[in-house]
């Protein structure tokens, strides 16, 4: 048999098959025999890092999305005949081609609804397609859409559904999507149809059809329907309306009479306005103070049954002003700078000094016609109507470019692709991270995903009409169950990728760019230097330039300095992209991987870039229902609601407008404040000091309009949101760690922005909760090291200051003003003033957010895992009377080690000695745990040290630090033993893993180099895979008409990056472990009925709840660190790389290698070539396939069988390694093995529970 397996070798090739691709195509150039040729083999599905796990991954992935996206763009814009060629290009490339009848739903469902499609062309194709597509199984929604053709033309239909078990009768009701509200309702009425054949969510839909129930308007409010006018002179509301106005309005009205508040009529009054406006884009019209503060008015009611009726109404009326946010927020963009262009034409001219708006108006309306010339030139191209016949090449270069994304670009109306452009160039100027404007790259895919944000979320409403009907009676509680299983809506093309290709979005974003860059211009004014007189002109709003950046050229657009000073100058631009923003209704509760957080957008679970094997594991893992917990804690971070904190943004406003820095708002600086010029002939050594001052200046200038670019942003969403009840949607880093999908504007912000959120909700404080109070503003004051009560006792001595910071924070020697995060000393300011107000504060409904932290919490963790007591003490997990500092301990730890070398006159030591601090060590001891370089240690303590030296001495203090920093480490290494010896096991076993050759994967153009393809892989305790998504990049670059762009090409099977995949793996860990004990105290809480906030390590609830919430904090920890998780994380890699193999050395004179040549001797006889290391890794996978068999002579045979890797069994290959140095180093195969998990130490994690510190 070893005969056969070599005679194999012999012929064997591995080089692959070369296939024609279609990710590289245009519509035009695929056809339904384009991928005809290809084979079952060729199909076969592939491992990622593991043939272990349930994940694979198609050969032809890339095509098939990209063949998709044409599909959907196609079928979009009604181009069936190109759409059928697309299905036929995709069926061959399926690896599984059972699941191409969702493909082809999604054709039919789009088809065979048309008018001009007849029920008879409906059934012919489907003939004609389960022949030409064997492997073809129509399924539910299949038969659903035929149902719905039978009822569009009017064939008598319930023969039809008869033909059905009563089961897939059910399961066919089921695509609301396809049959349409309106639809079951008509079916519901049939006498033949019992409820035996309605699925269970739509039991209420079915009764209500059959008039078995009543309509659900609230019960508390009893007069006339056709709700009455309120006052002569207000009109009339429409009396009812898709989403419920009925009930808002009811409501309403009810709370009006129960509290006899005027507020009430006024938002009946402007209720059909409010709703149809636009909340960033109108916020502006009127002046701040006159904008509708729902959060005034829901705190001036009572009784909790009034609060529960009005969050009712305003849930619904805001589920349909936030479908206006979602959906029409580039329209209100539009109409907000037509209405000021037109104002300022009515006063003679515009002005960009006096609004940006209006000079965004006149961009857009001289944008718009090129983009519908290239609009229609794109669907001339579709229709097949332009001749070809006489062009000039470059006249067919260009048709060329255009077919590739011509299906893409006339899926969005003109009108809207040129606002989402405009504001999505705005907001990179703003966060695009180059001075005055942003990399061209990130811009143009940045514009083409905006636009394709800005299509599906279209198409989803699209689909959302079908499923709503006015004809309902019982709109709310239809809705509401809607919400729940808003995958209905999303339908069934989740089941197939079909996002837009990278090539989609760069070439769209560079069309639109590069129309914009024609026309966008700025006024500017300046003199004639030949008259001396002052005259008006204009230059281009962008210009297109390259800069160099760590030795790289990058193409950058760099936006008009006119235009970047009035995104930071004093008033709010009104630029805001409205796509992203926080809600203003609960997110759509997550249930899958890709399905959860925006109502018209889909998000998925885990933020990823460019990691498709990420997506693939998140998919099987979702699948496999292991997300469960997952989806439980980030839904109740979902659900908490907030709101803007009025006084605080006042008085931010204020100091905004005054231009002038304040705190952390930077000034406005319209040019650079460059030193005095010095003379020409000065001495070099003065000249270069001189052009280190003007760098300096011109960075400073740059760094404070970027930083006032990026706040102005913020608080311009702040300011739309003011008095609005808003809800963040998360999702999760590939760690787990959750973030808001919001990117601008959240609570994981600076001071600044942090202080300007509280819950929506308030809970009376009680005698506990003042306590916690004073404690938080004690802890955001710096005094966060001292016990508890000496906090408090902070607090009392301070009253009289919180008092005045309320009442006068204007003035510039106000207490607050002192503290280390002044902006919610503020906030906290304002609360307890309020409180002490009452004549019993205990009674002081709180709505703040009181925060408690943990100390240096990766070390926590990394503390539990070692079982280090004393590295446990210093992080308080140990109980004790007062909070201990690791940062002081470990700089104590140092001075006893200088101290010691300095008695044996070390010059370092001597010099060093009085210099130990805890702000020398904090960084270095923050960052150990997650894998600070030493090189990066030594530099985080140069800068702590730098003071004590003079300019000349450059060289001395980096000695000097790099000194300390070999001391620092050791220090920490003596207080977390166990943890360093956990985290040098996690950075062992990722080399390993990342170094290692997997045997079940060959490919020929490295035959004679290993292949290192493994990822280093752990699922969390919550059910999440984490996949280190670092490999060596394989690059694809895009044409475009203003620069090539290089991206790197997610599906390109490239090699890890052994190097980042071993040094992020331990810091990754612990991340995945602080994420998983977050996400389990947020569950917890969601379930004790606490609002839960969190930023990492800072978990947030009421002042009333902290002492709720703290027990859980530490429940949950115990409940993580209870089981040996090195333990488990062992036993995963055991399974997960089972088989593979790893590349060691050892020497050439070893007993072992001398055994090994003459193997590979005897090979090379047999095959009369040379050997390669493909050749090896067959014949071991041979050898161990022999192994597996069910065979016992078969077994024995393997057993048998000699490899160049069998024959090292036996052997102790660790003890035999050698570096790559060695002289005499000789490299080997063996089998993959995990060094011994060290041992843990005696800590009882248990006591966390009565450690007062371990949050505090």
């Amino acid at each position: 048999m070893y005969k056969s397996f070599l005679d194999d070798l012999k012929s064997k090739s591995f080089d692959k098959k070369k296939h024609p691709n279609a990710y590289s195509k245009s519509f035009a150039d695929i056809d339904d025999q384009s991928f005809d040729r290809i084979t079952d083999e060729d199909r076969k599905e592939v491992s990622w890092s593991s043939q272990y796990d349930p994940v694979t991954r198609s050969p032809f992935a890339k095509d098939v999305i990209h063949l998709h996206s044409l599909l959907d763009a196609l079928l979009a814009s009604k181009n069936f005949d190109r759409a059928e060629r697309i299905l036929g290009a995709i069926y061959p490339l399926l690896s599984n081609p059972e699941s191409f009848i969702f493909t082809l739903n999604e054709y039919l469902k789009l088809w065979a609804l048309e008018d001009t499609t007849t029920l008879d062309d409906v059934e012919a194709s489907l003939s004609k397609f389960t022949t030409k597509f064997p492997a073809t199984r129509l399924n539910d929604r299949t038969y659903a859409i035929l149902l719905t053709k039978y009822m569009s033309t009017n064939t008598p239909y319930i023969d039809y559904i008869s033909k059905f078990t009563v089961q897939k009768t059910r399961q066919i009701f089921t695509h609301i999507d396809i049959i349409g509200t309106e639809g079951l309702m008509e079916i519901f009425k049939h006498p033949e149809i019992s409820e035996s054949h309605v699925p269970n969510d739509f039991i209420h839909l079915f009764k209500q059809v059959r008039g078995e129930l009543v309509q659900d308007v609230p019960q508390y409010f009893t007069q006339d329907l056709q709700a009455p006018t309120i006052e002569k002179d207000s009109e009339d509301l429409k009396p009812v309306d898709s989403f419920g106005l009925k009930i808002i309005r009811h409501t309403l009205l009810g709370l009006k009479e129960e509290t006899g508040s005027g507020e009430f009529e006024a938002i009946l009054k402007d209720l059909e306005k409010d709703l149809n406006g636009h909340l960033l884009h109108n916020a502006s019209e009127t002046p701040m103070s006159s904008k509708r503060d729902y959060f005034q008015l829901y705190k001036t009611l009572k009784t909790q049954e009034q609060k529960d009726k009005f969050n009712e109404a305003l849930d619904l009326f805001n589920e349909a002003r936030q479908r206006q946010l979602e959906i029409r927020g580039v329209d209100g963009a539009k109409e907000k700078w037509k209405h000021e262009f037109e104002e300022m034409q009515k006063r003679g001219g515009i002005s960009l000094n006096k609004g940006l708006n209006a000079q965004l108006f006149k961009w857009y309306s001289e944008f718009l016609p090129y983009v519908e010339e290239e609009i229609k030139q794109c669907q001339n191209i579709l229709l097949g109507t332009i001749d070809k016949e006489g062009l000039s090449a470059e006249e067919l270069k260009v048709i060329k470019e255009r077919e590739f994304y011509a299906p893409y670009l006339v899926l969005v109306p003109p009108q809207k692709m040129c606002v989402v452009t405009i504001l999505e160039l705005l907001k990179l100027t703003s966060t695009g991270g180059i001075d005055n404007g942003m990399r061209a790259a990130r811009a143009l895919i940045s514009v083409g995903k905006a636009i394709e944000l800005e299509y599906r979320s279209q198409a989803l409403v699209n689909t959302e009409k079908k499923v709503y009907s006015k004809k309902l009676k019982t709109t709310n509680q239809w809705k509401k169950l809607l919400r729940k299983k808003k995958n209905v809506i999303l339908d069934s093309t989740t089941n197939q990728p079909n996002d837009w290709s990278y090539t989609v979005y760069a070439k769209i974003g560079a069309v639109l760019v590069s129309l914009l860059k024609h026309v966008a211009k700025v006024p500017v004014k300046g003199i004639d230097p030949t008259t001396g007189k002052s005259i008006t002109g204009s230059q281009p709003a962008i210009h297109h330039t390259y800069k160099y950046s760590n030795g790289q050229k990058l193409g950058v657009f760099i936006i008009h300095k006119e235009v970047v000073k009035q995104l930071a100058g004093k008033s709010f631009s009104n630029c805001v992209q409205p796509q992203l923003l926080p809600m203003l209704v609960p997110p759509r509760p997550w249930n899958s991987y890709n399905d959860g957080g925006y109502l018209f957008s889909q998000t998925q679970l885990v933020r990823i870039k460019d990691s498709v094997e990420t997506s693939a594991y998140l998919k099987a893992a979702s699948e496999m229902g292991n997300l469960d917990e997952i989806y439980q804690g980030l839904n109740v971070l979902g659900n908490t609601a907030w709101t803007v904190n009025r006084r605080v943004l006042d008085v931010i406003t204020k100091h905004w407008n005054t231009g002038k820095e304040f705190l952390d708002i930077p000034p406005i600086i319209e040019e650079p404040n460059l030193p005095k010029a010095i003379p020409l002939d000065a001495e070099p050594n003065e000249k270069f000091e001189y052009q280190k001052k003007v760098r300096q200046a011109i960075n400073d200038a740059a760094s404070a309009k970027s930083q006032r670019c990026d706040t102005n942003y913020k608080l311009e969403i702040a300011r739309g949101f003011l008095g609005e009840k808003l809800f963040f949607p998360h999702n999760v880093d590939f760690r787990g760690r959750a973030y808001p999908l919001s990117p601008h504007f959240n609570h994981l912000g600076n001071d600044l922005t942090r202080s300007l959120f509280l819950f929506w909700e308030g809970k009376e404080i009680g005698e506990n909760g003042l306590r916690w109070l004073k404690i938080h503003l004690a802890n955001v004051f710096g005094i966060d090291k001292a016990p508890l009560a000496k906090r408090v006792e902070f607090v009392n001595e301070n009253l009289e200051n919180i008092f005045q910071s309320a009442q006068n924070p204007y003035d510039p020697q106000a207490w607050w003003l002192k503290g280390e995060k002044p902006w919610q000393v503020l906030s906290v300011c304002f609360e307890l003033n309020e409180a002490y107000k009452m004549s019993d504060p205990t009674k002081f409904v709180s709505h703040i957010p009181v925060h408690q932290d943990g100390t240096c919490n990766g070390l926590q963790h990394y503390a539990a895992l070692g079982g280090d007591i004393e590295g446990a003490r210093q992080v308080n997990l140990l109980p004790a009377d007062k909070p201990q500092d690791v940062y002081s301990f470990v700089a104590s730890l140092v001075q006893k080690r200088i101290d010691s070398e300095a008695e044996e006159g070390n010059k370092y030591a001597l010099f060093l000695q009085d210099k130990i601090t805890r702000k020398v060590v904090k960084q270095t001891v923050m960052t150990n745990v997650y894998g600070v370089t030493f090189v990066g240690a030594a530099a985080q303590i140069k800068k702590q040290l730098d003071h004590h030296f003079t300019k000349d001495m450059e060289e001395d203090v980096v000695d000097y630090a790099r000194y300390l920093t070999l001391h620092v480490f050791a220090s920490v290494r003596e207080l977390f033993e166990g943890a360093h010896h956990i985290q040098d096991w996690l950075g062992e076993s990722a080399k390993r893993i990342s170094k290692s050759v997997r045997i079940d994967y060959e490919d020929s153009q490295v035959a004679n180099k290993p292949n290192h393809l493994s990822s280093v892989i752990w699922t969390t305790p919550l059910g999440l895979p984490c996949v280190q998504p670092y490999r060596v990049a394989k690059n694809q670059l895009i044409k475009t008409n203003l620069q090539d762009i290089s991206i790197s090409d997610p599906f390109g099977t490239s090699q890890v990056d052994a190097r980042k995949q071993q040094a992020a793996f331990p810091p990754n860990f612990v991340h995945s472990l602080d994420a998983t004990h977050m996400l389990m105290t947020s569950r917890s809480c969601g379930e004790k009925g606490l609002s839960f906030a969190a930023v990492h390590d800072s978990y947030w609830t009421h002042a009333s709840d902290v002492d709720i919430m703290n027990a859980e904090i530490r429940n949950q920890f115990v409940n993580l660190h209870k089981s040996n998780l090195i333990n488990q994380v062992r036993d995963e890699f055991e399974k997960r790389y089972k088989d593979c193999l790893q590349v060691i050395l050892i020497p050439g004179d070893h007993e072992l290698a001398k055994k090994i040549k003459d193997i590979r001797r005897n090979i090379v006889k047999s095959l009369g070539r040379a050997l390669t290391v493909a050749d090896e890794i067959y014949l071991e996978k041979k050898r161990l396939q022999l192994l597996g068999s069910s065979d016992p002579s078969v077994v024995q045979t393997g057993k048998e069988m000699i490899t160049t890797v069998s024959i090292t069994e036996g052997y102790n290959v660790e003890e035999l390694t050698v570096s790559s140095a060695s002289s005499k180093a000789f490299q080997i195969l063996v089998p993959l093995k995990f060094p011994e998990v060290p041992e843990r130490g005696d800590l009882d994690v248990e006591l966390v529970k009565e450690s007062d510190y371990f949050f505090s």
